[in-house]
């Protein structure tokens, strides 16, 4: 690499060589391309190694772990980085051509931002086919005494400092999950007026269900009962369910 890079991207993955390639292209092109981006393979027995070794691009770099999970991961991917912003994409959400610039020209002297957000609940289809069975956009402005009560922000949504990151001590490996929501306390907490919320949405999150075999953190810790009820596309109970046959009876084709 031929200049310094200003932002270490980190995207953790395991067994996902399936949805993978579209991660790592969006990060490749990002117009902001002054960056490092650190794979963490932690312990892939699919095809990740293979697809990994195939992508010839002189700002990658490649980190093997054996299983240590997603905070872990992410600690390790960090340590091997070396540029004084950070950004972490999941392997299975994408970030607009611009998330990186954009993100950097609205972050100013905070010590961290974080951006709006697509939602998609999804499904998945054959070997690498995504159905998107509802869509949402998450836009939380930014409230101190809010965000340390619970979880409002997504790791794929963050640029922070690496100064910052290292003084609230990274990732907690000891956690099953919300390590996004403890990481973002632990700032907010310590630096109450230096987070920014960018009020544009720069990133998809997808979240899968079980079924059709996309294990992912979120539904290992939420059913798919628990994700359709979230989203509303649960199975409706009598009344919900002839209300809603009576207005698709009023809007169908033909009448009147």
């Amino acid at each position: 690499m031929s200049r310094s890079p200003a932002v270490t991207v980190v995207l953790a993955t395991r067994d996902r060589d399936w949805v993978l390639p579209r991660a790592l292209d969006c990060v490749l092109r990002q117009t902001a391309d002054d960056l490092e981006l650190v794979v963490v393979d932690d312990g892939s027995v699919d095809g990740t190694a293979d697809l990994l070794q195939r992508v010839d691009d002189p700002r990658v770099v490649r980190v093997r772990t054996p299983g240590v999970g997603s905070a872990a991961a992410r600690n390790a991917g960090v340590a091997a980085g070396t540029a004084p912003l950070l950004a972490f994409l999941d392997d299975d959400n994408t970030w607009s051509p611009q998330f990186l610039e954009v993100m950097r020209a609205e972050r100013g002297d905070a010590v961290l931002a974080y951006c709006s957000q697509h939602v998609f609940l999804c499904r998945r289809a054959g070997h690498d086919g995504i159905d998107v069975l509802q869509r949402s956009v998450r836009s939380t402005a930014y409230n101190p005494a809010a965000f340390v009560r619970g979880s409002y922000v997504d790791t794929s949504s963050l640029l922070l400092t690496r100064a910052v990151f290292d003084e609230v001590g990274g990732f907690d490996a000891t956690l099953r999950r919300l390590v996004d929501w403890d990481l973002v306390a632990a700032v907010v907490t310590r630096y109450p007026f230096s987070v920014r919320h960018v009020d544009q949405v720069l990133c998809d999150y997808y979240l899968f269900l079980a079924a059709g075999g996309a294990p992912t953190i979120t539904n290992a810790a939420l059913d798919d009962a628990q994700l359709l009820a979230h989203a509303g596309l649960d199975e409706p109970d009598e009344d919900t369910a002839r209300i809603r046959a009576k207005v698709a009876a009023l809007l169908a084709p033909g009448r009147g």
